[in-house]
């Protein structure tokens, strides 16, 4: 995949995040951080599957989405989960879900195995992603207010 492809799919990837955060009525001042979000991610995950396999490519890409969204949050001081939620829409595998009840359907076990091994494979590595980011951001605000507990006043 070529660089514009690239560039093009995450433009395509903003409006889309821009209007799922819409429609999930996110506040207006976070739709285009939300947009950006999930565009970037959706970029880290294509820049990924250079080099990685899709399961590896969907963690590298959440590990990346999950960081932003908390930063967004941070500054903008709204919750993380606004930022979250439409930026992972991206990467949530809807389409193995649908083959793998399709091949189920038609008794196509072993082909509905495997479309559901991956799809639950990738819904891990979104989960434990967004798990990894929380808890070091959770980690560092103890240190922190412990630092400030801890630092003799002035």
């Amino acid at each position: 995949m070529n660089l514009l492809n690239i560039v093009v799919e995450m433009v395509v990837a903003f409006v889309a995040v821009y209007f799922i955060a819409i429609t999930l009525e996110a506040p207006k001042r976070t739709l285009r951080y939300g947009a950006l979000g999930g565009a970037l991610g959706w970029g880290v995950y294509l820049f990924a599957l250079s080099f990685l396999d899709i399961v590896g490519a969907t963690f590298l890409a959440s590990l990346f989405i999950a960081w932003i969204a908390h930063l967004f949050a941070r500054h903008l001081k709204t919750p993380v989960t606004i930022y979250f939620i439409p930026a992972f829409i991206a990467l949530v595998p809807g389409a193995g879900v649908y083959q793998s009840v399709y091949s189920f359907i038609n008794k196509e076990y072993a082909v509905a195995q495997q479309h559901l091994v991956l799809t639950l494979q990738i819904s891990g590595a979104i989960a434990l992603a967004i798990f990894i980011v929380d808890s070091l951001f959770g980690l560092m605000a103890r240190i922190k207010a412990s630092k400030e507990k801890n630092s003799p006043a002035n």
